[in-house]
């Protein structure tokens, strides 16, 4: 695999943690979402700031939509939830999606074939369906999770969702949670159809209770469609790679340090499935080969945790986000990019 270089470092925009960061379908722009309530839109090949939009909450999850150009999702600890498009110089288009529920946005997933969102907002899932004037309204909420025994969890430990993954075109959804492990539903009957829970799987990244009030979404999990797997960042089991449908984990890969400071540290895959890459407790990027399962590179990021993290690939470029959790001035996204025209699977991994 192709080693990955340092190509921006973006700083001076925002003043408080970074909560989210995401790549444009197109690979232009990168958008930022802070605690400083404000999203920030980056241009990806200059390195340079283009736009802010400033919130009443903090920015909890930013979503680009799949298949409306230049659509891009905001979910805010105070429940708002928001479509933004048409972005120019004097403004914006802006449309409010009406769930119903005002609670924190933890995380959310786009199913375009299907045109179904599914939107984590405190301890609730929301389906809803999109029509063409882009306006939502819930349509399905989904049960919460199957309570775990006692003594693999904290007494009355709260159901916090860490992420979303649509399968099966649109008819199950994966959820990752805190606490209770990874559920699959089945959305047509609310029926679970694959449940992993403790002890098999300990809590997932998400961020224990000290944490949460600054630490709120994390991709704690992340799915390849065409390889049916997911891997799961865990806080205390490291890495986790499950072939969908199975409660054992078929891999895993420890943390590089004691989880003594349990902080949320996103997770994704690379090179069409060829590896994947996570952030940890310490700061540093680390990306894994898949197919050997050894450590392949680390990337530093200045000795604190890393949290928001997303990957996005551009021709022959593939391309690595991550925000620092530093505050006030130092706060600072690191891209690196990595040519890997050469190394691009014929076929899929598994």
């Amino acid at each position: 695999m192709p080693a990955y270089v340092e190509h921006k470092t973006l700083v001076g925009e925002h003043g408080n943690l970074l909560n989210t960061v995401a790549f444009s379908p197109c690979g232009k722009y990168l958008t930022s979402g802070s605690s400083d309530h404000s999203i920030c839109i980056w241009s990806v090949h200059k390195g340079s700031f283009l736009f802010r939009v400033v919130f009443d909450s903090a920015i909890n999850i930013l979503h680009w939509h799949p298949t409306r150009e230049e659509t891009l999702i905001c979910g805010c600890e105070d429940g708002s939830v928001l479509s933004m498009s048409d972005f120019r110089p004097s403004g914006f288009e802006k449309k409010v999606i009406h769930l119903g529920v005002k609670a924190p946005v933890f995380c959310m997933d786009i199913d375009a074939s299907a045109n179904l969102w599914a939107i984590g907002v405190g301890n609730q899932v929301n389906i809803t369906a999109g029509d063409n004037q882009d306006e939502y309204t819930a349509a399905t909420r989904l049960p919460p999770p199957p309570k775990v025994e006692a003594k693999y969890t904290e007494n009355d430990s709260p159901i916090r969702l860490c992420a979303l993954h649509f399968i099966c075109g649109g008819h199950k959804l994966i959820m990752s949670y805190l606490n209770h492990g990874i559920v699959a539903w089945n959305i047509i009957d609310k029926t679970i159809t694959w449940h992993v829970k403790p002890p098999s799987i300990s809590q997932i990244a998400q961020g224990v209770l000290i944490c949460i009030s600054q630490c709120h979404n994390s991709a704690s999990s992340a799915i390849h469609h065409d390889m049916n797997v997911l891997v799961v960042n865990t806080l205390q089991d490291g890495l986790c790679l499950y072939k969908l449908g199975s409660k054992k984990a078929i891999w895993k890969w420890d943390h590089e340090a004691e989880c003594d400071v349990q902080c949320p540290s996103s997770i994704s895959f690379l090179h069409g499935g060829q590896a994947v890459v996570s952030g940890t407790i310490t700061g540093n990027v680390h990306v894994w080969n898949m197919d050997s399962k050894d450590l392949y590179q680390v990337l530093p990021h200045g000795g604190k945790c890393s949290t928001s993290l997303q990957t996005y690939q551009w021709g022959a470029w593939n391309y690595i986000a991550v925000g620092s959790v530093l505050k006030g001035q130092g706060t600072y996204i690191k891209i690196w990019k990595a040519d890997i025209g050469l190394y691009l699977p014929d076929s899929c991994w598994m």
